[in-house]
């Protein structure tokens, strides 16, 4: 989830071996099975899927990055323990991003939970709850609007991950270890 890589991770799965399989399954299949593949991630409730979907957004090219924005606001709609990545791709491909962001730090951002079983909510969405959710994602867009961090355990320090997540993402890209559509 951090995009960075510890010292002992298993050799079967690491990120490393992630990033191969995206690239993998991007460079097999079309753009419509791609992009049909990223939607049937973001609508699932758990946040592991959100993450392979936002990440694969970003190897696509501009029409479907266009077409598959809604779909990730969408999902921020919905709710998302990784609301702070998904506004950090939304950033990078929405030309419309800082307006989006002024009006969610003005006026705040509402999600609109589906109903799940307590247990299966913490497992898919994380465990603090649609108040602190809400004030994560303004935290985050805070952040990526304004370069500003008002982190606290009211937000789940949202601003704080989404500079992390940006910033690692950037090391990846730099590096060319995480190749993107440009």
């Amino acid at each position: 989830m951090t995009l960075i890589e510890t010292p002992y991770q298993p050799e079967e799965w690491n990120l490393t071996k992630s990033i191969e399989r995206l690239d993998h399954i991007v460079s097999e299949s079309s753009g419509s099975q791609i992009a049909n593949g990223i939607r049937l991630l973001l609508k699932n409730e758990d946040w592991r899927p959100h993450l392979v979907a936002a990440l694969a957004i970003l190897k696509i090219d501009k029409d479907l990055q266009f077409e598959l924005k809604s779909n990730l606001w969408s999902r921020l709609k919905s709710g998302s323990w990784v609301s702070p990545q998904i506004l950090v791709i939304l950033s990078l491909i929405d030309s419309e991003f800082n307006l989006k962001a002024k009006e969610i730090c003005e006026n705040g951002f509402e999600i609109s939970y589906s109903e799940m079983p307590m247990h299966e909510h913490h497992f898919a969405r994380g465990p603090a709850g649609l108040r602190v959710d809400n004030k994560k994602v303004v935290a985050s867009v805070e952040y990526l609007l304004n370069g500003v961090i008002i982190d606290s355990r009211e937000n789940d320090n949202g601003g704080s991950l989404a500079k992390g997540w940006k910033e690692n993402l950037f090391k990846l890209i730099d590096n060319k270890r995480f190749k993107i559509k440009k």
